[in-house]
C-alpha cells in the first residue's frame, strides 16, 4: 500500500494541475495576506486565519481531479498487474489526502510567517492565544475536509465525467444540502437543528454560526464524528460500488 501511495503522489507532482493549483491558492494567500498586513498586530491577523477554514470544501474536488483525474482510464491496466480494488480505491484516497494537509500546511504557514516577521508582537500571551486558536480550529476542520474529500474521490471513481461529478459536487454543496436541511429541521430548533445542520451539511461547522463560542472539547467532537462519519460513510459506499464496476 505504501508504495501505490508513493506512486499516486509521484503521479499527482508531476500533473500540471497541481502546479496552477498551489500557483492559485498562493496569489489568493498571497492576496488575504497583503490585506491582513492591515492589523494591529500579529495576533490579530493569525486569528483570522481561522475563519478560512471553509476554503477547504473548495479546494476539495479540485485536489481529487489531480489524483484521479486520470484514475478510470489506468484502472484496467492496474487491475491486470494484480492490483486489488480495493488496494486502489484507499491508496488514491489516502494520496489524495496527504497532499491536501501538505498544501494546508504550506499555505498556513506560510501566512503566519509572514504575519510573524512583518507585524509587531504587543503582548506574548496575546500571540500563543491566537495561534492556539488557529491549531485549534484547523484540528477541528481537518475530519471535516477528510470527508469531503472522502465524498469527492467518491463521485470522480464512480461518476465518467469529470463536469457531471463536480457539477453535482457544487449544486449539492450550494443548494441541495441547504435545502435537505432546511426541510430536515422543519419542526425542530436549537441543539437539535443544529446537530441535523452538521451531519447533513458538515461544511456548516466550519461557517460563523458555528464558531462563535466554539473554544470547547464539544465543538471538536461534533466536527470529528461528522467528519469521520461521512469519510467512513462514503468510503464504504464508494468500495462497494467500485468493486462492482465494470472495468471497460
Amino acid at each position: 500500500m505504501l508504495n501505490y501511495i508513493k506512486a499516486e503522489l509521484w503521479k499527482a507532482f508531476r500533473h500540471k494541475g497541481i502546479y496552477g493549483l498551489v500557483l492559485f491558492l498562493g496569489v489568493c494567500t498571497a492576496l488575504f495576506t497583503f490585506m491582513m498586513l492591515e492589523a494591529d498586530d500579529f495576533s490579530q491577523m493569525a486569528s483570522a486565519a481561522s475563519t478560512t477554514m471553509l476554503l477547504g470544501m473548495l479546494v476539495a474536488p479540485l485536489l481529487t481531479q489531480i489524483v484521479d483525474g486520470k484514475a478510470l482510464g489506468s484502472l484496467k491496466n492496474e487491475v491486470s498487474f494484480g492490483l486489488s480494488r480495493g488496494r486502489i480505491y484507499w491508496g488514491k484516497l489516502l494520496a489524495g489526502l496527504m497532499l491536501g494537509l501538505v498544501l494546508c500546511l504550506l499555505l498556513l504557514g506560510s501566512y503566519l510567517l509572514v504575519g510573524w516577521l512583518a507585524l509587531p508582537h504587543y503582548s506574548r500571551e496575546a500571540d500563543l492565544v491566537a495561534l492556539a486558536v488557529v491549531g485549534f480550529s484547523l484540528l477541528g476542520a481537518l475530519p471535516v475536509w477528510c470527508g469531503i474529500y472522502s465524498l469527492c474521490h467518491m463521485m470522480a471513481l464512480l461518476i465518467p465525467s469529470t463536469a457531471a461529478w463536480m457539477a453535482f459536487y457544487y449544486i449539492l454543496s450550494f443548494f441541495g444540502q441547504p435545502v435537505l436541511v432546511a426541510l430536515a429541521a422543519m419542526g425542530t430548533e436549537g441543539r437539535v437543528g443544529s446537530l441535523i445542520q452538521a451531519i447533513l451539511m458538515p461544511a456548516s461547522l466550519l461557517m460563523p454560526d458555528f464558531l462563535s463560542g466554539w473554544l470547547t472539547w464539544e465543538y471538536q467532537f461534533w466536527c470529528w464524528a461528522v467528519g469521520i462519519g461521512w469519510l467512513v460513510f462514503t468510503t464504504a459506499l464508494g468500495l462497494l460500488w467500485f468493486r462492482r464496476r465494470e472495468i471497460k
